[in-house]
Protein backbone atom coordinates (compact mmCIF):
# COMPACT_ATOMS: atom_id res chain seq x y z
CA UNK A 1 0.00 0.00 0.00
CA UNK A 2 1.11 3.58 -0.67
CA UNK A 3 2.45 5.71 2.15
CA UNK A 4 1.05 9.13 3.14
CA UNK A 5 2.59 12.01 1.20
CA UNK A 6 4.42 14.19 3.76
CA UNK A 7 3.95 17.22 1.50
CA UNK A 8 0.18 16.89 1.30
CA UNK A 9 -1.39 20.02 2.71
CA UNK A 10 1.14 22.35 1.13
CA UNK A 11 0.07 22.34 -2.48
CA UNK A 12 -2.47 22.52 -5.26
CA UNK A 13 -3.36 19.87 -7.81
CA UNK A 14 -3.51 21.46 -11.25
CA UNK A 15 -4.83 20.16 -14.55
CA UNK A 16 -5.05 21.82 -17.94
CA UNK A 17 -6.94 20.69 -21.04
CA UNK A 18 -6.56 22.38 -24.42
CA UNK A 19 -8.82 21.60 -27.37
CA UNK A 20 -8.73 22.78 -30.97
CA UNK A 21 -11.21 21.77 -33.65
CA UNK A 22 -10.28 22.04 -37.33
CA UNK A 23 -12.00 20.92 -40.55
CA UNK A 24 -11.96 17.18 -39.96
CA UNK A 25 -10.03 16.73 -36.72
CA UNK A 26 -10.08 17.69 -33.07
CA UNK A 27 -6.84 17.76 -31.07
CA UNK A 28 -7.00 17.54 -27.29
CA UNK A 29 -4.10 17.81 -24.85
CA UNK A 30 -4.25 17.07 -21.12
CA UNK A 31 -1.62 17.39 -18.44
CA UNK A 32 -1.73 17.25 -14.66
CA UNK A 33 0.44 16.01 -11.83
CA UNK A 34 -0.04 12.37 -12.81
CA UNK A 35 -0.82 12.33 -16.52
CA UNK A 36 0.15 13.69 -19.90
CA UNK A 37 -1.90 12.69 -22.94
CA UNK A 38 -2.53 13.93 -26.47
CA UNK A 39 -5.25 12.66 -28.76
CA UNK A 40 -6.43 13.53 -32.26
CA UNK A 41 -9.95 12.53 -33.23
CA UNK A 42 -10.60 12.51 -36.98
CA UNK A 43 -14.03 12.61 -38.66
CA UNK A 44 -15.78 13.14 -41.98
CA UNK A 45 -18.38 15.58 -40.70
CA UNK A 46 -20.83 12.82 -39.83
CA UNK A 47 -18.94 10.12 -37.96
CA UNK A 48 -15.57 9.37 -36.39
CA UNK A 49 -13.04 8.04 -38.89
CA UNK A 50 -10.07 7.55 -36.59
CA UNK A 51 -8.44 8.38 -33.29
CA UNK A 52 -4.73 8.62 -32.44
CA UNK A 53 -3.33 8.58 -28.91
CA UNK A 54 0.01 9.77 -27.60
CA UNK A 55 0.45 8.62 -24.00
CA UNK A 56 3.30 10.89 -22.89
CA UNK A 57 3.16 10.34 -19.13
CA UNK A 58 1.04 7.84 -17.22
CA UNK A 59 0.94 6.01 -13.87
CA UNK A 60 1.34 2.41 -15.12
CA UNK A 61 3.11 0.60 -17.92
CA UNK A 62 -0.28 -0.79 -18.99
CA UNK A 63 -1.96 2.60 -19.54
CA UNK A 64 -0.96 3.03 -23.23
CA UNK A 65 -2.69 -0.28 -24.01
CA UNK A 66 -6.00 1.50 -23.41
CA UNK A 67 -5.67 3.09 -26.84
CA UNK A 68 -7.02 -0.23 -28.18
CA UNK A 69 -10.51 -0.26 -26.58
CA UNK A 70 -10.78 3.46 -27.36
CA UNK A 71 -10.86 2.51 -31.07
CA UNK A 72 -14.51 1.55 -30.54
CA UNK A 73 -15.26 5.23 -31.03
CA UNK A 74 -14.41 4.88 -34.73
CA UNK A 75 -17.63 4.76 -36.72
CA UNK A 76 -19.71 6.48 -34.04
CA UNK A 77 -21.84 9.42 -35.18
CA UNK A 78 -20.78 12.89 -34.09
CA UNK A 79 -24.23 13.53 -32.63
CA UNK A 80 -24.21 10.42 -30.42
CA UNK A 81 -25.59 11.07 -26.94
CA UNK A 82 -23.24 10.99 -23.97
CA UNK A 83 -25.08 8.02 -22.44
CA UNK A 84 -25.00 6.00 -25.67
CA UNK A 85 -21.30 6.69 -25.99
CA UNK A 86 -20.73 5.42 -22.44
CA UNK A 87 -22.79 2.31 -23.16
CA UNK A 88 -20.85 1.49 -26.32
CA UNK A 89 -17.35 2.31 -25.15
CA UNK A 90 -17.77 1.21 -21.49
CA UNK A 91 -15.64 3.73 -19.55
CA UNK A 92 -14.38 1.12 -17.09
CA UNK A 93 -12.74 -0.78 -19.95
CA UNK A 94 -10.89 2.36 -21.07
CA UNK A 95 -8.36 4.75 -19.63
CA UNK A 96 -10.56 7.25 -17.79
CA UNK A 97 -8.64 10.23 -19.16
CA UNK A 98 -8.41 9.04 -22.76
CA UNK A 99 -12.15 8.37 -22.68
CA UNK A 100 -12.94 11.82 -21.27
CA UNK A 101 -10.71 13.48 -23.86
CA UNK A 102 -12.34 11.54 -26.69
CA UNK A 103 -15.82 12.43 -25.44
CA UNK A 104 -14.83 16.09 -25.22
CA UNK A 105 -13.39 16.00 -28.74
CA UNK A 106 -16.55 14.38 -30.04
CA UNK A 107 -18.79 17.03 -28.49
CA UNK A 108 -16.77 19.80 -30.18
CA UNK A 109 -16.12 18.05 -33.50
CA UNK A 110 -18.32 20.42 -35.48
CA UNK A 111 -16.77 23.56 -34.04
CA UNK A 112 -14.43 24.16 -36.96
CA UNK A 113 -11.70 26.64 -36.02
CA UNK A 114 -12.75 26.80 -32.39
CA UNK A 115 -10.43 26.37 -29.43
CA UNK A 116 -10.85 26.27 -25.68
CA UNK A 117 -8.71 25.75 -22.63
CA UNK A 118 -9.78 24.52 -19.20
CA UNK A 119 -7.69 25.12 -16.10
CA UNK A 120 -8.53 23.24 -12.90
CA UNK A 121 -7.11 23.79 -9.42
CA UNK A 122 -7.82 21.70 -6.32
CA UNK A 123 -6.28 22.85 -3.06
CA UNK A 124 -5.05 20.23 -0.60
CA UNK A 125 -7.52 19.78 2.25
CA UNK A 126 -5.75 20.72 5.49
CA UNK A 127 -6.84 19.88 9.05
CA UNK A 128 -10.43 19.28 8.02
CA UNK A 129 -10.81 22.76 6.52
CA UNK A 130 -12.62 23.15 3.21
CA UNK A 131 -10.46 23.45 0.12
CA UNK A 132 -11.11 25.62 -2.92
CA UNK A 133 -11.94 23.71 -6.09
CA UNK A 134 -12.13 25.79 -9.25
CA UNK A 135 -12.30 25.54 -13.02
CA UNK A 136 -11.86 28.31 -15.55
CA UNK A 137 -12.50 28.28 -19.27
CA UNK A 138 -10.26 30.49 -21.39
CA UNK A 139 -9.29 32.39 -18.26
CA UNK A 140 -12.82 32.97 -16.91
CA UNK A 141 -14.02 31.13 -13.82
CA UNK A 142 -16.94 28.77 -14.45
CA UNK A 143 -17.24 27.01 -11.08
CA UNK A 144 -15.56 27.79 -7.75
CA UNK A 145 -16.60 25.62 -4.82
CA UNK A 146 -15.49 24.98 -1.26
CA UNK A 147 -15.23 21.24 -0.62
CA UNK A 148 -14.74 19.34 2.62
CA UNK A 149 -14.69 15.56 3.11
CA UNK A 150 -15.76 15.01 -0.52
CA UNK A 151 -18.86 17.21 -0.21
CA UNK A 152 -19.50 20.77 -1.30
CA UNK A 153 -19.95 23.22 1.57
CA UNK A 154 -20.21 26.42 -0.51
CA UNK A 155 -21.91 27.97 -2.36
CA UNK A 156 -24.99 27.43 -0.23
CA UNK A 157 -27.10 26.35 -3.22
CA UNK A 158 -24.87 23.27 -3.65
CA UNK A 159 -24.05 22.59 0.00
CA UNK A 160 -24.07 18.91 0.94
CA UNK A 161 -23.83 17.59 -2.62
CA UNK A 162 -21.19 14.89 -3.21
CA UNK A 163 -18.02 15.32 -5.23
CA UNK A 164 -17.45 11.59 -5.62
CA UNK A 165 -20.12 8.90 -5.98
CA UNK A 166 -23.43 10.47 -7.02
CA UNK A 167 -21.86 13.57 -8.56
CA UNK A 168 -23.01 13.01 -12.14
CA UNK A 169 -26.62 12.47 -11.12
CA UNK A 170 -27.02 15.84 -9.41
CA UNK A 171 -24.74 17.76 -11.78
CA UNK A 172 -26.81 16.62 -14.77
CA UNK A 173 -29.89 18.08 -13.10
CA UNK A 174 -28.20 21.28 -11.94
CA UNK A 175 -26.25 22.25 -15.08
CA UNK A 176 -26.42 21.98 -18.84
CA UNK A 177 -24.29 22.81 -21.84
CA UNK A 178 -20.92 24.42 -21.14
CA UNK A 179 -21.58 24.61 -17.39
CA UNK A 180 -22.19 20.86 -17.22
CA UNK A 181 -19.12 20.13 -19.33
CA UNK A 182 -16.99 22.22 -16.97
CA UNK A 183 -18.53 20.67 -13.85
CA UNK A 184 -17.73 17.14 -15.08
CA UNK A 185 -14.16 18.17 -15.90
CA UNK A 186 -13.76 19.70 -12.44
CA UNK A 187 -15.08 16.60 -10.69
CA UNK A 188 -12.60 14.44 -12.57
CA UNK A 189 -9.77 16.74 -11.51
CA UNK A 190 -10.97 16.55 -7.90
CA UNK A 191 -10.95 12.76 -8.07
CA UNK A 192 -7.41 12.60 -9.44
CA UNK A 193 -6.28 15.24 -6.94
CA UNK A 194 -6.82 12.74 -4.12
CA UNK A 195 -3.67 10.96 -5.30
CA UNK A 196 -1.69 13.85 -3.81
CA UNK A 197 -2.46 12.35 -0.41
CA UNK A 198 -0.11 9.44 -1.12
CA UNK A 199 3.47 8.74 -2.03
CA UNK A 200 4.05 5.91 -4.49
CA UNK A 201 7.79 5.76 -4.00
CA UNK A 202 9.50 3.48 -4.57
CA UNK A 203 7.48 2.62 -7.72
CA UNK A 204 8.52 -1.03 -7.66
CA UNK A 205 6.89 -1.41 -4.25
CA UNK A 206 3.55 -0.03 -5.49
CA UNK A 207 2.18 -2.14 -8.37
CA UNK A 208 -1.36 -1.56 -9.51
CA UNK A 209 -2.69 -4.68 -7.84
CA UNK A 210 -1.61 -3.28 -4.47
CA UNK A 211 -3.84 -0.21 -4.76
CA UNK A 212 -6.98 -2.13 -3.87
CA UNK A 213 -9.05 -0.39 -6.53
CA UNK A 214 -12.33 -2.04 -7.58
CA UNK A 215 -12.35 -4.15 -10.73
CA UNK A 216 -13.22 -1.98 -13.69
CA UNK A 217 -12.20 1.36 -12.17
CA UNK A 218 -10.25 1.89 -15.38
CA UNK A 219 -8.33 -0.13 -17.97
CA UNK A 220 -5.28 -0.75 -15.78
CA UNK A 221 -7.41 -1.89 -12.84
CA UNK A 222 -9.22 -4.52 -14.90
CA UNK A 223 -8.53 -8.24 -14.59
CA UNK A 224 -5.89 -9.12 -17.15
CA UNK A 225 -4.20 -5.74 -16.85
CA UNK A 226 -3.95 -5.06 -13.12
CA UNK A 227 -1.83 -8.17 -12.59
CA UNK A 228 0.70 -6.70 -15.05
CA UNK A 229 0.36 -3.04 -14.02
CA UNK A 230 3.72 -1.80 -12.78
CA UNK A 231 3.99 1.77 -11.63
CA UNK A 232 5.95 4.01 -13.96
CA UNK A 233 9.04 5.78 -12.67
CA UNK A 234 9.55 9.56 -12.56
CA UNK A 235 6.00 10.38 -13.64
CA UNK A 236 4.60 12.50 -10.79
CA UNK A 237 4.83 16.28 -11.11
CA UNK A 238 3.90 19.13 -8.75
CA UNK A 239 2.58 22.18 -10.59
CA UNK A 240 1.54 24.04 -7.42
CA UNK A 241 3.80 26.99 -8.16
CA UNK A 242 4.42 26.41 -11.87
CA UNK A 243 1.07 26.28 -13.72
CA UNK A 244 2.77 27.80 -16.75
CA UNK A 245 4.53 24.46 -17.29
CA UNK A 246 1.28 22.61 -17.94
CA UNK A 247 1.02 21.22 -21.48
CA UNK A 248 4.75 21.58 -22.06
CA UNK A 249 5.02 17.82 -21.40
CA UNK A 250 8.50 18.25 -20.00
CA UNK A 251 10.43 15.06 -19.14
Amino acid sequence: MANPNPLYGTGIFRRRIHLRADDNAVAVELEDGNHGFRIVLRHDGEQVSGIDVDAVRHPFNTCPEAAVPLQRIVGQRLDISAQTLRDRLVPGENCTHMFDMAALALSHARGNGSALEYDMAVEDEVDGRASRVEISRDGRSVHAWQVQAHHIVAPAALAGLPMMRGFHAWASRQFEGAELEAAIALQRAYFVAQSRRFSFDPPEANPGIGDGMPQGSCYSYNHGAVERALRSTNTVRDFTHTPEKLLRFEP
